[in-house]
């Protein structure tokens, strides 16, 4: 009995922390998944995430946020609005996207993924490991939203991307622009790591090549859908 403690108090001990986790979705993603099958967090790691997303639309300069919302207005020219109210409505929109979309977005990602994962490719993992993984892969979407402040003050555009948008001449307005501009640096490599993570999650029964392409396919299906949606809706 008391030896059965011991080794789980130990087990529990050497558990990574928050700061080595992160160092591992960037260094060994697939060994991360394979903690996360016992150890699951995800609501910490999460809501630091939205926290600092949060402060990096804050701290954006009024005159980059009204730029951009001139150009939106601009393209509606039927739907007269006051550029004030309009300007503060997005900052509320950006704000309260940060934060409550991080969330919102994880928990379908993850559902997604589960499904996936379980229904089709026969894993054994549940949602609250599919929920930390994706929790743990937003850490590298983040560090690609805080590299691309500066490129949006720079060139005083929020549509830059980091992907094949920056070899774009303009804003994106075909389907093809919008299929380009959503094709991100940060969101392949996020993709190949919960990819990786789940090779790890399923205990190895999922190699990392099939982990890393069934995710990388239904990023490309995001992309195609967010596109087309999109290049209909302006």
């Amino acid at each position: 009995m008391n030896g059965e403690t011991g080794t789980v108090q130990g087990a529990d001990a050497a558990a990574p922390n928050l700061i080595q986790r992160v160092v591992m979705v960037f260094m060994s993603p697939t060994r991360l998944g394979e903690i996360l099958r016992t150890r699951s967090p995800w609501f910490y790691t999460l809501a630091i995430v939205g926290i600092v997303s949060v402060i990096g639309f804050l701290v954006l300069p009024t005159d980059l946020f009204r730029a951009a919302v001139e150009e939106q207005l601009s393209r509606r020219p039927d739907q007269a609005q006051d550029i004030d109210t309009a300007l503060r409505f997005a900052r509320i929109a950006g704000t309260a996207g940060a934060l409550i979309g991080t969330f919102v977005a994880a928990a379908v990602i993850a559902g997604v993924v589960y499904l996936v994962f379980n229904v089709m490719l026969g894993g054994e993992t549940n949602y609250r490991q599919q929920l930390s993984a994706v929790s743990h892969m937003y850490w590298i979407n983040m560090l690609g939203f805080l590299l691309l402040i500066p490129l949006w003050i720079a060139k005083q555009n929020m549509q830059v991307r980091l992907g094949l948008g920056l070899l774009l001449p303009d804003a994106p307005a075909s389907f093809f622009g919008h299929l380009m501009n959503g094709i991100g640096i940060f969101g392949l490599w996020s993709s190949a790591a919960l990819g990786a993570m789940e090779s790890g999650l399923s205990g190895g029964k999922i190699s990392v090549g099939k982990g890393v392409t069934t995710v990388l396919a239904l990023y490309f299906i995001w992309v195609v859908l967010s596109a087309a949606w999109s290049t209909i809706v302006g």
